[in-house]
């Protein structure tokens, strides 16, 4: 709503004082026709002119500080304005006249006083500071404008003493007119002099054309002469108001309410401030300059003089410009190699160092471990301290000799002339927290490094890659080895792709049991991957290139769509109550796809199975830092599907999470079964989970259940459900049918129900 009430307003102003511009311009012509009363092209001059006073006051209403005092003076220069008009009005009434319309000194010192007005609201705004350049350029560009409008005035001058002699009424209209000129120039002056400006620059040029309005008055009180009841400046009024109304109106559109009032200065970078200005100004004389010789044959001392001055001004303008854009080029250069962020190397300079280096070099790449969590969750202005505080560190620990560079994202890379203990270094270091945005972050890298001579950019990639994938620990020194699994991964990549299309994926089910009896009441959905060849691929080989390459959000939508479609075969051949649910691991990458929710909601309307016959099973890890993929766990909740927490307790374990995250169930890891029937302390997390589930309402599955002993054990501590070998292993879907219930006895078991 702040917006409405003064855009409408402003809306309202601008339409008034154009339609007091166009009913002047047809009045203008009409009264060379038609004679009508003097005081009737007045009445849009006057009507324009106490629009652009609302307009302006309007602007200052919605501002402060500089802004406001701008545009209060403003509204009051044309005020004073007004009231010249006003007073003119009485002079034409007052007055009988046959030919000029008379103009008392009260008018010309109105017109004056409100002419002064605006050019000291223009002097006193803020311009920022500018370098030598910057102010010589702007000194230069001045004194060009000043010395165009010396040579028009001259001209002008000559002109009006010819028209309208050197009477004392004529002296003061000169003075009124020349100050009015006089104005316009200012605000010229003022655009291209002011490196930061709080007023848009819009709104500086609407006020431009303004200085024109003096001369041009002149010009139509000669031309309207034969037409007592019209007048020269009636006539141009209503362009002061529609002129001064549409800067109002400009610095509306820049604040859109009054929470704008601490708007900074904008920048008026130096080749947008007017560079083509001294070009025109040049033309523009040179075409005075010209009509002047052929009508007069030709040129006075002064025309000559200054159109000297003004090329010589020029030539030095140019000059310095070229001299700053040469500043401007190096600046670019230094840009195009530094990052803007840290102040690093950018990549373009370190490939290039990277590539020059001659003799034994260390390249060491470095990326931060979950980064894209932090920044979602403490938001960007903490992930960019983040990075520059690691950037800080980084170059502190690398030295003065290395050559340091954020290479995009979260990604670093260090050259270093011979070996180097830096990754030892910087993983010591890592162990301290960073301070992001007034945030502890604890930073976990992967490092991949290489040492040679030759490729060793390409060398590091490769085993930032692998470190990345979890090899080595995150640290990954390149050996030939890497080569080979490099190829390895790229061919399961291609095979997998094809693998999609051509039906070699199937799915694996391993029921969750109800105990103590071992009653399969859900499964769990595992992908396997049979080759043409009859060859197996295990899952921990390509579910990790899935998750690369970015396969996983296609991979994962299959095995959504296959679950729900298998879920739905279980239904109706043994009954909605043979299986409480079906499950589906979801990885992080999934979670971070937005499209994900629909994806689930689409399959399980296409094969008709109630959402909550579905569980997504995540990780920790995947919605610890919150964010994207927390926002889109709480989506897939509201579909009424199931969430459970996978291998809980391995990873980024927090009680919190069982809060901030819609969860169902929790599965306890393998690790902590394994401890049961040891000493209390194996036992003592096992108990724990249980009983926070217990307490949250949370269902608690047992997972890797591998002996009678552990179930039992298992049942004792309160938990009802459970899955491992001990019950059975992945089964085809087949295998899972020969466990059900025959599906007559279940309808027939429903019917028996129901009646």
């Amino acid at each position: 709503m702040a917006r409405t009430g003064p855009h409408r307003a402003g809306a309202r102003l601008t339409a008034i004082a154009m339609l007091a511009v166009v009913a002047e311009v047809l009045l203008i012509p009409l009264g060379t026709y038609v004679a009508f009363s003097k005081l009737l092209v007045w009445v849009p001059a006057t009507a324009a002119l106490a629009v652009a006073v609302a307009a302006a006051r309007t602007a200052a209403a919605g501002t402060d500080g500089p802004l406001r005092t701008f545009w209060r003076r403003t509204s009051t220069g044309i005020a004073a304005v007004l009231l010249a008009a006003l007073s003119q009005i009485a002079d034409i009434t007052t007055h009988p006249y046959t030919g000029i319309p008379p103009v008392s000194a009260r008018t010309l010192l109105c017109y004056v006083a409100g002419t002064s007005l605006v050019i000291a609201g223009l002097l006193r705004l803020p311009g920022g500071g500018s370098s030598w350049r910057q102010l010589t350029t702007a000194v230069l560009d001045v004194a060009v404008v000043a010395v165009t409008a010396g040579i028009a005035a001259s001209q002008y001058m000559g002109w009006f003493n010819d028209r309208f002699g050197v009477s004392a009424s004529a002296w003061w209209m000169n003075i009124a007119v020349l100050a009015i000129a006089v104005a316009g120039v200012v605000v010229v002056i003022k655009i291209m002099a002011a490196r930061r400006s709080p007023v848009p620059r819009a709104a500086l040029w609407w006020l431009a054309p303004l200085g024109l309005v003096g001369p041009l008055s002149t010009v139509l009180m000669t031309l309207l002469k034969p037409w007592p009841h019209l007048n020269g400046s009636a006539a141009v009024l209503p362009l002061v108001g529609l002129f001064a109304t549409l800067a109002a109106r400009a610095q509306w559109r820049q604040a859109p309410g009054r929470g704008t009032r601490a708007r900074q200065p904008v920048d008026l970078p130096g080749h947008q401030r007017g560079s083509a200005i001294p070009l025109v100004a040049a033309g523009l004389t040179s075409v005075l300059v010209a009509i002047v010789f052929v009508r007069t044959g030709h040129l006075g001392a002064a025309q000559v003089a200054g159109t000297t001055l003004l090329l010589l001004l020029v030539v030095a303008r140019q000059a310095v410009a070229l001299a700053e854009n040469s500043t401007l080029l190096d600046s670019v250069a230094h840009q195009a190699m530094h990052d803007e962020l840290t102040g690093l190397y950018s990549r373009r300079y370190f490939t290039a160092a990277v590539a020059a280096a001659t003799g034994t070099h260390t390249v060491v790449l470095i990326d931060l471990k979950e980064f894209r969590s932090i920044n979602d969750g403490l938001g960007p202005a903490a992930g960019d301290a983040l990075l520059v505080a690691f950037a800080g560190r980084l170059t502190a620990l690398a030295g003065h000799h290395a050559v340091v560079a954020r290479l995009g994202g979260d990604e670093f890379g260090v050259l270093v002339a011979g070996a180097t203990d830096l990754t030892s270094r910087l993983v010591a270091a890592n162990a301290e927290p960073l301070d992001a945005a007034g945030h502890d972050v604890l930073v976990e890298v992967s490092v991949g490094v290489a040492e040679g001579a030759l490729d060793l950019y390409r060398q590091a990639e490769i085993a930032l890659r692998e470190a990345a994938a979890g090899t080595g620990g995150g640290l990954v020194r390149y050996d030939a080895s890497l080569e080979q699994r490099l190829t390895r991964r790229a061919t399961i990549a291609a095979d997998l792709r094809r693998a999609l299309h051509t039906g070699e994926l199937y799915l694996l089910y391993q029921p969750i049991v109800e105990l103590p009896h071992g009653r399969p009441i859900a499964v769990e959905s595992l992908i396997r991957w049979r080759q043409p060849d009859g060859r197996i691929v295990s899952p921990a080989d390509f579910i990790p290139v899935a998750e690369d390459t970015g396969l996983i959000v296609e991979l994962g939508a299959w095995i959504i769509d296959t679950a729900c479609a298998q879920a739905a075969a279980w239904r109706q051949r043994h009954g909605a109550d043979a299986l409480r649910s079906v499950a589906v691991n979801v990885s992080a990458r999934q979670l971070l796809d937005p499209a994900l929710p629909d994806v689930v909601a689409a399959a399980l309307a296409r094969h008709g199975v109630p959402a909550a016959q579905l569980t997504i099973e995540i990780t920790e890890t995947a919605v610890f830092a919150g964010g994207r993929a927390l926002a889109t766990v709480h989506a897939l909740s509201r579909l009424g599907v199931s969430i459970a927490l996978d291998d809980f307790g391995t990873g980024h374990s927090s009680l919190g999470l069982l809060r901030t995250c819609p969860v169902d169930a929790i599965k306890v890891d393998k690790s902590f079964v394994d401890g049961l029937g040891g000493t209390p302390q194996q036992e003592a997390i096992a108990i724990a989970l249980t009983g926070i589930a217990e307490t949250m309402g949370l269902r608690t599955v047992a997972e890797g259940v591998e002996t009678a002993e552990q179930a039992r054990r298992l049942f004792e501590l309160g938990y009802r459900q459970a899955q491992g070998f001990h019950f059975a292993r992945p089964l085809p879907a087949a295998d899972i049918d020969a466990m059900l219930p025959d599906g007559g006895a279940a309808a027939s078991r429903r019917r028996d129900r129901a009646a």
